[in-house]
């Protein structure tokens, strides 16, 4: 996309990787300042990697976001079964997954539906939230 020569499925792929990324590191894996830069870091495929990653997630990531979509794991022979057979998958359920019997890995103890206390202060939403009364054009009424 950054090219402008049109995507397929392998941005889906892409896409996978850079979330990856994003969730074992809390930040985007070509970020710069300048929007230039961080296109060209696309284009090259140039990835920072921190320390605390372990090998098999690097090797996801960087078979993931390889800059050439046909190269890329997922659109390469063998597809998805590639990246489910991937040793960084290697102790995930994938059938608990499709058969929606996963347990989830986190299950928090609420103290009813308000209760956002693992989202940090809220004191300032608890009053933007008890001011609003909606906007009354009833855009939402066949919902």
């Amino acid at each position: 996309m950054v090219t402008g020569q049109g995507h397929g499925k392998g941005v889906d792929w892409w896409t996978l990787g850079v979330l990856i990324f994003e969730m074992l590191t809390s930040y985007p894996p070509f970020y710069d300042e300048d929007p230039v830069v961080t296109y060209s870091k696309i284009a090259r495929g140039k990835i920072a990697f921190p320390n605390h990653l372990s090998r098999n997630a690097v090797d996801l990531i960087r078979k993931l976001l390889n800059p050439k979509p046909t190269k890329r794991l997922g659109v390469i022979s063998g597809g998805a079964s590639l990246i489910k057979a991937h040793p960084w998958f290697q102790k995930f359920d994938w059938d608990g997954l499709i058969h929606k019997t996963l347990p989830a890995p986190f299950i928090p103890e609420l103290d009813g539906p308000e209760d956002m206390h693992f989202f940090g202060d809220t004191s300032s939403l608890d009053s933007r939230l008890a001011s609003f009364h909606g906007d009354s054009s009833s855009w939402d009424g066949d919902f």
